[in-house]
């Protein structure tokens, strides 16, 4: 009888428990460490650790695609959600061989607040800035990487790029 009640008891405490909480977005010094990743295993280490969905390699079929038809070569790519919907923030890797050889990370978010502002504390000012009613543009040319960002309205995007 004890073992019955003590398995109700577990069973209705958890069924009240609230849904998982939405994963938490990665600092900005987790994000440039992610970025920074020299293999796809390093990156998907990195990028597990944020508790995000990973994508399926059907989810990534048509991107993949796209780039090698306008890259050439090949691409290995990994990609995150942070939540169930294809609205939700993303993250993505990816290694390029072939004529354009560079390795890259994207960063999409949707709630932007502050990013421009700390990636320019971060890097300093961009390379090349362009403040426009509906649309920012920044760039940060440092070496042999490139990061820019892009924000329309509530969205942004973030990418990282590595030629070396």
């Amino acid at each position: 009888m004890r073992n019955a009640m003590t398995g109700a008891v577990l069973s209705v405490l958890i069924a009240v428990q609230p849904a998982a909480a939405t994963p938490a977005l990665p600092t900005l010094t987790q994000l440039f460490d992610f970025c920074g990743s020299q293999t796809m295993a390093e990156a998907e280490a990195k990028a597990d650790q944020f508790g995000w969905r990973r994508t399926t390699d059907a989810d990534l079929h048509d991107w993949r695609a796209g780039f090698i038809a306008y890259n050439g070569g090949t691409v290995e790519v990994s990609g995150w959600r942070r939540g169930d919907k294809t609205t939700d923030d993303s993250l993505s890797f990816w290694i390029a061989r072939g004529p354009s050889e560079h390795r890259a990370c994207s960063y999409t978010v949707t709630n932007p607040a502050k990013l421009l502002d700390d990636l320019s504390e971060r890097l300093g000012a961009p390379t090349s800035l362009d403040k426009r009613e509906l649309a920012t543009t920044a760039v940060w040319k440092l070496g042999a990487t490139e990061v820019s960002f892009s924000q329309v309205g509530s969205s942004a995007v973030l990418y990282v790029a590595h030629s070396d």
